[in-house]
């Protein structure tokens, strides 16, 4: 009797040990946005086409997209998996995909474009007439794995992965001058809000040697340290009379609007000079309202852009500071704390570990 319970034994730890095996490699853990809020689940891994690359995340950056969706400013369907400014390793790729191999660490573009409409064809990929980005209308990364086309995906050479989360922004900040170059006459660029993305686009714009006055509440000591000229405390100074002071009453040549807040549109159109540059940088997710009248009788140049090429982020990102731009990293299953850390105005960048 002993002998038969002993092999009864075995039997099911090797039926644990089948079903633990099982488990791991069709199931992965994911923080779900649904309509209740962000729960975590084990849900099926995603399965590859011939042409697609199985990312296995190990770095998360939380947007300030990912904010508006959460907030409900910013509508997508639900349930959903957000992040997509993310690194990792190929954990598995599709039959006819070259240039990669199992084990390369490597970042993702967000959009999924069609490649064979207009946009797709003249080389605006993100404009695709059918383009779904991922972490909004298709699963992100925050999960164990995420699934890409392997025309989106990017080899990250010796950035840590962590680093690495930072390309998708940083591509946006430089998008900025490729939509709207520079002018000479363009000395003077206001950055109002100086997060993640302002702080960013503060360094690409010193690169461009340009004199730069950031305006906010918060990080102005980093925007200092990181090459700002000048910095605006909105809680203590007015700040129309010291970019007037500062631009011998003319006005701003260029605002840069990163906050994510209709507010920050509001201010810019106070300090910009006649006929400057208005580039408009945050996705508020709600509809904002624009002095129609200043903009033509100023003849302004309202320049709005999205996402970037990220060959030529990873050529420059060597020479931009990210450390002081991380405030917080957090394990998958800790996402709500993560979140929440987020949500505050003193953090700028939180980073979130799928995999620990």
């Amino acid at each position: 009797m002993g002998i038969k319970l002993f092999t009864n034994d075995l039997k099911m730890e090797k039926k644990k040990d089948i079903f633990n095996f099982l488990f791991n490699i069709l199931i992965m853990k994911a923080a779900v946005l649904t309509e209740k809020g962000i729960e975590i689940k084990n849900i099926p891994k995603p399965n590859i086409g011939e042409h697609d690359i199985l990312i296995k995340n190990e770095a998360v950056g939380i947007c300030g997209t990912d904010l508006s969706i959460i907030r409900g400013d910013y509508k997508i369907p639900l349930p959903r998996i957000l992040g997509h400014e993310f690194a990792g390793y190929i954990e598995e790729k599709g039959a006819k995909v070259k240039n990669f191999k199992i084990g390369d660490r490597v970042t993702s573009e967000i959009n999924v474009s069609c490649g064979e409409c207009y946009f797709c064809k003249s080389g605006q990929r993100t404009q695709c007439l059918s383009v779904k980005a991922l972490g909004i209308f298709l699963d992100g990364a925050f999960s164990e794995y995420t699934v890409t086309p392997d025309i989106n995906v990017y080899k990250i050479g010796h950035l840590s992965f962590d680093e690495a989360t930072f390309i998708e922004p940083l591509a946006a900040a430089i998008n900025t001058y490729k939509m709207s170059p520079l002018q000479k006459d363009h000395k003077n660029v206001v950055i109002i809000g100086p997060g993640k993305l302002g702080l960013l686009v503060l360094q690409v714009t010193k690169l461009l040697k340009r004199n730069v006055i950031v305006i906010g509440r918060s990080h102005l000591d980093i925007a200092k340290k990181l090459g700002a000229d000048y910095i605006i405390d909105i809680t203590k100074e007015n700040y129309i009379e010291r970019v007037m002071e500062l631009t011998d009453n003319i006005g701003a040549d260029v605002v840069i609007e990163t906050t994510g807040n209709s507010g920050g549109i509001e201010m810019g159109m106070k300090i910009i000079r006649n006929r400057g540059l208005f580039c408009l940088k945050s996705t508020h997710g709600l509809m904002v309202p624009i002095d129609i009248t200043a903009l033509v009788v100023k003849e302004l140049h309202f320049q709005g852009s999205r996402c970037g090429n990220f060959q030529e982020a990873l050529k420059i990102i060597d020479k931009i500071k990210l450390k002081p731009l991380i405030s917080g990293i957090y394990p998958l299953d800790t996402i709500k704390l993560a979140i929440n850390e987020a949500l505050k105005r003193e953090n700028i960048k939180i980073i979130v570990h799928p995999n620990e």
